[in-house]
This record gives C-alpha cells, sequence and structure tokens, in this order.
C-alpha cells in the first residue's frame, strides 16, 4: 500500500506508469518547440482520473483559478473522498451554492442527477469510440467543447483529445500560426494531424512549457 485505501496498482493506472512513455513521446517528437518541451519536462505523464470526479471538476474549473477551485473541491469533499453523484444529487442547490460553486451548482447537480440516475452511464460510455463519447459528454448540463476534451483525455485516457484553454490557444498561435487569429476547432484539428494520436500528452508538454518556462532560469 502507498497511502491509505490506495493499492499501488491504483496509483500506477492513476499516473499512467503503464504507458509506454517513450514509445508516446517519440511519436509527436516533430518540431523543435515540442522538443524543447520535451526536453524540459522530461517524464511528464497524463493522469487517469475517475470519469465522475474528472466532469465533475472540470465543470467546477469554468471561468475559475486553481485555488478556488481546489477550496471548492476541499469544500464538497469534507473529510471523506470526493463524492459520489448519488451523494451530489441528493444535495440541494443551495448547499452545493453554500461550498463556494455559485452559477456551477445547477450544472453539477444536473450532471449528477444523469450520472446517478443511470440516463448517462459514464462507465458504459468508455466502450464507444472517441467522437462518440466526445457527443455523449457534450450533451452533459454545464459540459461544452475544451471540458468535453478534458473528461476524454484526463477521465478516459483518449489521447486524441486536445483540450484548448487560453494558455494553449495563446501558445499555438505564437508557436504555430504566427500569431494568426484561429478558433479552437482549427487549433485541434491541426494538433491532431501534427501530433499525432497522442497529441493529448503533446498538449501537456506544451501546456507546462506555455505556463511555466517563465519561471526556470
Amino acid at each position: 500500500m502507498l497511502v491509505q485505501g490506495v493499492s499501488a496498482e491504483s496509483a500506477r493506472r492513476f499516473f499512467s506508469l503503464d504507458a509506454d512513455l517513450p514509445a508516446i513521446t517519440r511519436g509527436f517528437d516533430v518540431d523543435p518547440v515540442i522538443h524543447g518541451a520535451l526536453e524540459r519536462y522530461r517524464g511528464l505523464r497524463v493522469i487517469r482520473q475517475d470519469p465522475w470526479e474528472c466532469t465533475a471538476a472540470f465543470i467546477l474549473s469554468a471561468c475559475n483559478n486553481i485555488p478556488r477551485l481546489t477550496r471548492m473541491i476541499e469544500t464538497l469533499s469534507g473529510p471523506a473522498a470526493f463524492p459520489r453523484p448519488e451523494a451530489v444529487a441528493a444535495m440541494s442547490e443551495r448547499s452545493l451554492r453554500s461550498c463556494g460553486l455559485g452559477y456551477r451548482a445547477p450544472y453539477l447537480k444536473a450532471v449528477a442527477q444523469a450520472v446517478a440516475s443511470g440516463r448517462a452511464d459514464l462507465e458504459r460510455w468508455r466502450d464507444l469510440e472517441d467522437e462518440g463519447l466526445r457527443q455523449s459528454l457534450l450533451t452533459l448540463p454545464g459540459v461544452g467543447e475544451k471540458v468535453a476534451e478534458c473528461v476524454l483525455l484526463f477521465g478516459y485516457g483518449r489521447g486524441s483529445a486536445f483540450p484548448v484553454d487560453v494558455w494553449i490557444e495563446r501558445a499555438m498561435r505564437q508557436w504555430y500560426f504566427r500569431r494568426r487569429k484561429v478558433n479552437h476547432l482549427k487549433i485541434r484539428e491541426f494538433a491532431r494531424k501534427h501530433f499525432g494520436p497522442h497529441c493529448g500528452w503533446a498538449q501537456q508538454y506544451l501546456y507546462c512549457f506555455a505556463r511555466l518556462q517563465g519561471r526556470h532560469s
């Protein structure tokens, strides 16, 4: 056991330690920019979260920052683990708002109700192809293109997903589009062609490169 209630196998899966990282990164080491990111953040892996927890967390991340999001999740969870969908579905919207969720409360409650009732069977959705899974996620309240891509990547391990937030949009425009205005769809289409089937892993290296490179001496 690593920590209470967490097995070595669970940790191995969560941190994608069973993935062949050298083979994955060789597949998208295709230009000087991504090569620099790979050199800087060698060993970086994509985590695999529980689909429900991942979906909930990214719904709460909308128009949010990390410290505030962390407080929300800690307040919602209390001393225990993140609440299961049945528990969230049973909470009142007022109770959810008291956890600091704000306008996100009704979205989280609606998704919890859909999952708890079986209308949205997140486990069975594992069997869907990438596009079918993406479209299924987009039917959930509060789930737009960015959140769907994040859940595809971090909740279901779909390497073809390429989440585009403000940092990635800015970085991709600077490094690959010569500062031209491009929409998120164009960026994702380019990434899938340019980086290949593990473009989501490339996204993580580029994200760290964009956000943290200025902090290195």
